[in-house]
């Protein structure tokens, strides 16, 4: 049986005016920033995402004589931060804001510009999350406590993906972003399962055939793109996998609409880090939502998957338990993590019979 889902976002927003995937996509950012008719960009990032993308992205601001800021951003996508920093005469001074690095800065930037009605063009420093390309803010509290979601009513104005760059991220941040990706599949599947295909939206069933194919095409270029990345080279494989990880996987939350695909293991996810912040403070999105993905496929009646789809996980040096992010496997625990996702809208319309195949499920996860 699907769960039933409310559609937070009416509207079918695909990503971003502007997406760049290529080697020195950085240096555009000036000719970005003029193509908007900008001048001055408020710049935040991450300390090792500037280390990687400065050098890149200076020249050409200074050659076009932008007065531009650089601020480091550290921790979650936080609302009181972001207000922090939009309260300073640096940010009064600009008319963009551009955001370097992984989810938490690209979430950041983007509630920073929407808020402030200002544009914004977003470098990813790693594929670990599809953050860059989708109009979503996940935000979080200072004692990185999941706080909630903002859906945006505009995308990214541009996104540049420089594989010069990318080639250089850690096999974990890769490996994440496929998992995080592969979710969208597994998930969908749970909202499409026993509903006859004239009665899906149309959104969601172009979303769900995308989200087959780029799945598909993920676990065949993985093998090959680790391999460049381990060499720090930039190739085909590795190319077509952060697309398939960034562009494909946000155009498939854009067609679903993004809540209309949330189904158990992105509420493992949030329910994670909700009630044990400190505990999977330091596990990465897409590192949380793969677990959670063993216990989605055991709901989905597809556990002969789980053993493989584990070792696969394993293969690539991710967690596959709650246990070994750091959550203990009490009895308590497991209980209260049951609760809330019970309560939650990924079980939204679902019977006894299905909380006790929840039940089991989770059961996957310790």
């Amino acid at each position: 049986m699907a769960t039933k889902s409310r559609v937070v976002e009416t509207s079918f927003r695909f990503g971003c005016g502007r997406y760049i995937q290529e080697s020195g996509a950085a240096a555009r950012l000036s000719n970005e920033i003029g193509h908007l008719n900008c001048r001055v960009p408020f710049i935040i990032g991450g300390k090792t995402a500037l280390s990687l993308a400065l050098s890149a992205v200076e020249p050409g601001l200074k050659a076009d004589g932008r007065d531009y800021s650089v601020h480091v951003y550290t921790g979650f996508c936080c609302v009181e931060t972001c207000e922090e920093l939009m309260a300073t005469e640096a940010f009064a001074k600009a008319d963009i804001v551009v955001g370097i690095g992984g989810g938490n800065v690209c979430d950041a930037a983007k509630y920073m510009a929407v808020k402030s009605n200002r544009p914004v063009i977003l470098i990813p420093t790693s594929s670990a999350t599809c953050a860059c390309f989708t109009p979503l803010s996940v935000t979080y509290t200072k004692d990185f406590r999941r706080a909630g979601s903002f859906h945006h009513d505009r995308e990214a104005n541009a996104v540049l993906a420089d594989m010069d760059i990318l080639c250089k991220q850690p096999e974990r941040l890769l490996a994440a972003g496929v998992y995080d990706a592969a979710a969208k599949l597994i998930e969908i599947e749970q909202r499409v399962r026993g509903i006859p295909e004239d009665e899906v939206d149309v959104g969601l069933d172009c979303s769900y055939a995308l989200s087959r194919r780029t799945y598909d095409r993920m676990l065949a270029l993985f093998p090959a793109a680790v391999e460049a990345l381990n060499k720090g080279e930039s190739s085909k494989a590795l190319y077509d996998l952060v697309y398939l990880s960034v562009a494909a996987t946000g155009v498939i939350s854009g067609m679903a609409r993004g809540s209309n695909q949330c189904a158990v293991a992105h509420k493992i996810y949030d329910m994670s880090r909700a009630l044990f912040p400190d505990e999977v403070k330091n596990a990465l999105h897409g590192e949380i939502v793969g677990v959670g993905l063993l216990a989605q496929l055991y709901y989905n009646g597809r556990e002969t998957e789980i053993e493989g789809f584990r070792a696969g996980m394993r293969s690539h040096g991710l967690p596959v338990t709650l246990t070994e992010i750091g959550v203990a496997p009490t009895a308590e625990n497991k209980q209260i993590l049951y609760d809330k996702i019970i309560d939650s809208t990924a079980m939204a319309g679902t019977t006894k019979e299905e909380h006790a195949l929840l039940a089991r499920a989770l059961e996957e996860i310790w």
